[in-house]
């Protein structure tokens, strides 16, 4: 792949100017993102040119399609798409080794141990904090956990892992089966905001999980993860004045940023972890 360093040093700046913004506001501008994704295209086409090598292509046209569809969903914010394909395409790999996967890889485990040590921390802390009561979620938790150690322990007697990519594995998965065991109720706490449909923002995240049965009813199965001016106006001939939304959710570019150092300084992260090597 052609100028790898200056390729790096471009995810490096754009991913601290994300980092400062998406801490600062919540939001990861287009002026971060597009020039980014410009350069990264520049660079790929001159890959394709001089390895003669359509597939390159592939990478990123993946990475957006699944990342499109998560934000459609509603569990990823439009800045989070863009820059994931701007580093898609400006370093899917460095020295070889599979640089974009091992630093969303760590930016992911990294968040999940940070964000639900976090909110579980001011959970057990709220003073007046909502009944906890066994419900369907818990259960699954318990039994995805039962199944997870299960999967772990077998890995670990036919010697397909290792012992410590096994603990660096399993502890971020602890910490996301407690914090979706809890989700509903932390969710509720600290994310759920009732807001005006005239107050709803760009691309907002509806909160399905806190829809009355009739509200649900009346918006049918064409309900998306996100708001669009389209939905708006259903909205508002349906007679709907307020809905929930998510909002303060936890940024993610800063653990975006950590991801890229350690993939920079410990290129094999992904491949020590579940190739062995």
């Amino acid at each position: 792949m052609l100028f790898e360093e200056l390729r790096f040093f471009i995810v490096l700046i754009g991913t601290i100017a994300a980092s400062y913004t998406d801490i600062k506001t919540g939001l990861i501008y287009d002026r971060i993102t597009y020039p980014m994704i410009a350069l990264g295209i520049c660079f790929t086409i001159a890959d394709v040119f001089y390895e003669k090598n359509m597939l390159l292509l592939l990478f990123p046209l993946a990475i957006f399609s699944f990342s499109y569809v998560l934000y459609f969903l509603g569990k990823l914010g439009g800045g989070d798409v863009k820059i994931f394909l701007a580093l898609s395409l400006l370093l899917p790999s460095y020295k070889n080794k599979p640089f974009f996967i091992s630093a969303l890889f760590a930016a992911a485990l990294v968040s999940v141990v940070v964000i639900s040590a976090f909110y579980l921390f001011k959970f057990i802390k709220m003073k007046k904090k909502p009944r906890i009561e066994l419900n369907r979620s818990i259960v699954e938790c318990v039994l995805l956990g039962i199944a997870l150690l299960l999967y772990f322990a077998t890995l670990l007697y036919l010697g397909l892992i290792k012992l410590y990519s096994a603990l660096f594995l399993a502890i971020p998965l602890a910490f996301a089966l407690i914090f979706l065991a809890l989700r509903r109720q932390i969710q509720g706490e600290f994310f759920l905001r009732w807001v005006r449909i005239d107050e709803l923002e760009e691309d907002e995240i509806i909160a399905k999980e806190f829809l009355s049965k009739d509200m649900l009813d009346k918006l049918g199965a064409s309900i998306k993860g996100i708001i669009t001016e389209k939905d708006k106006e259903k909205l508002k001939k349906l007679g709907i004045t307020r809905i929930p939304v998510y909002r303060d959710l936890p940024p993610f570019a800063p653990f975006l940023l950590i991801g890229v150092l350690l993939a920079y300084f410990w290129p094999d992260l992904f491949l020590n972890l579940f190739a062995g090597y």
